[in-house]
């Protein structure tokens, strides 16, 4: 029996210079863009977060030549991008090739707290070794002078236009979509998170069907699509950074399901943004969209050292979320009275087997207290509706839970908070991101010890969390006791 194997190649794409021609982009009367006179949004001010932004397109006039001066793209085929190169420092990029975008925003992060908040443990050499993140987290290997310039590596948030561009459905991998990319140009803003990812251009370009062709889009997807530890620290602060930033005439594109659903009602709920604009990313169906403006927004400038690529949950983007989604004209007067304890369903991954032993040392610790009997421990299932889970971790004094999913809520409480993540010892190695995260949000945050495997329920070292227990309640007294 002979098998044949067919190749199909695709047509070379057309030379752009013949194809198109530099001229203000026809549209119908129901398609036209709607030039309104700029402002800053309402909920950038209601939040306070105007300082996040140096609104560069709309200082230097870029604005209605990027939105009216477009080349209208007559590609309606797939094709192959003969000669598509990698673009890494956009901003260079689109000085030289005004033709093709341009900077919407060009914003400094940011700076750290001086010096370099540090975790919190019993003997944090001790824990940091125990837990294996010695060599492996920076802010358990640096000191707190180098911090400064590793979390993050990079300096600014950029913000671009790229003229008839498509949206990257996860060609090196299907948890990284989001690339934005045209017949000429691949903008790779930062490192792939996927180790098999490299930095080379998207040379494929797709037929477009006409339901996701769209005249403005904003291209908000990333790394792991709605998972809860991944949407609402990483995706969620381009959003907002787009949403600030680019015109409410475009549409956006963000993913579907997960935490993504709830967390988008709450910003439709707290006038962030409206839900005619939202188009959702489904993973399952995975499907291309174009548009004549193609906005995006990430960290810069790229980091080609893979030792030296910190650039998420910076200062910037967690106050950014916090203060968005979590703070209102009521925060001042929210009552910090809950202990929270984060509790994984009982033989999931990482579900703490002491659990009800935790509960009777807290327990313990709160009777003994004299000044803190206000304090209740909440056990928190991620049950019912994000915009209750934002309203409980608003009111937290003290959390505790486990490396997972829940801790994410940390991004809800107000500085001060006491943050206590329980490790791990075997398996995929101990993340550093809720330790970045909460130091950055200006929390105290402690790195309790446990044993077991990242798959698997773990153990807590009870002797370590008594010890960070009563120093936290020691510390909230003393607080206490000053007013």
């Amino acid at each position: 029996m002979t098998t044949w194997y067919f190749t199909i190649r695709l047509p070379t794409c057309p030379d752009r210079s013949s194809a198109m021609s530099l001229v203000s982009l026809q549209l119908s009367e129901t398609e036209a863009i709607v030039f309104e006179q700029w402002q800053i949004p309402k909920w950038v001010q209601r939040f306070n977060v105007s300082h996040l932004f140096d609104w560069t397109w709309h200082k230097n006039g870029d604005f209605k030549r990027c939105r009216a001066l477009i080349v209208q793209s007559s590609q309606s085929s797939a094709c192959k991008a003969a000669s598509a190169i990698v673009v890494n420092d956009v901003i260079d990029y689109f000085h030289s090739h005004p033709n093709e975008g341009c900077i919407v925003d060009n914003v400094a992060r940011l700076p750290n707290l001086i010096p370099h908040p540090l975790p919190r443990a019993r003997s944090l050499t001790d824990t940091c070794s125990s837990l294996h993140t010695d060599h492996k987290w920076a802010i358990c290997s640096k000191s707190q002078s180098e911090l400064d310039k590793w979390l993050p590596a990079t300096k600014r948030f950029v913000t671009i236009a790229v003229f008839n561009a498509f949206i990257d459905t996860g060609h090196c991998h299907s948890e990284v979509p989001g690339t934005v990319f045209t017949d000429l140009a691949t903008f790779h803003f930062q490192r792939w998170t996927n180790k098999r990812c490299s930095n080379d251009p998207i040379s494929n370009i797709p037929q477009i069907k006409n339901e996701y062709r769209h005249i403005e889009l904003i291209d908000s997807i990333g790394n792991y699509l709605p998972a809860p530890g991944h949407f609402a620290p990483q995706q969620l602060p381009r959003l907002l950074r787009l949403l600030a930033t680019v015109p409410t005439t475009a549409k956006v594109l963000v993913a579907k399901g997960g935490v993504a659903d709830p967390l988008i009602d709450v910003l439709v709920e707290r006038g962030i943004v409206t839900r005619d604009r939202i188009v959702q990313f489904d993973k399952d169906i995975r499907p291309n969209h174009f548009a004549n403006i193609v906005y995006r927004s990430d960290s810069w400038p790229y980091l080609r050292d893979k030792d030296n690529s910190h650039y998420i949950h910076d200062r910037t983007d967690m106050q950014l979320v916090h203060r968005v989604m979590a703070t209102d004209e009521l925060a001042a007067t929210d009552k910090k009275d809950c202990i929270i304890l984060i509790k994984r369903r009982d033989g999931d991954a990482r579900s703490i087997i002491e659990h009800l032993d935790l509960i009777a040392v807290m327990s313990s610790a709160l009777n003994k207290s004299k000044m803190l009997s206000d304090l209740r421990i909440e056990i928190f299932e991620a049950r019912g509706h994000i915009r209750d889970h934002i309203a409980l971790f608003r009111r937290a004094r003290i959390i505790v839970g486990p490396h997972g999913a829940g801790m994410m809520n940390i991004l809800w409480s107000s500085p001060e908070t006491h943050v206590v993540e329980i490790g791990y010892t075997t398996g995929m190695t101990f993340p550093e991101m809720y330790a970045e995260m909460s130091l950055h949000l200006e929390h105290h945050y402690w790195i309790c010890k446990g044993h077991g495997d990242y798959s698997a329920p773990i153990h807590v070292d009870m002797g370590d969390f008594m010890y960070i227990f009563n120093q936290i309640m020691h510390e909230i007294e003393i607080e206490e006791a000053r007013f």
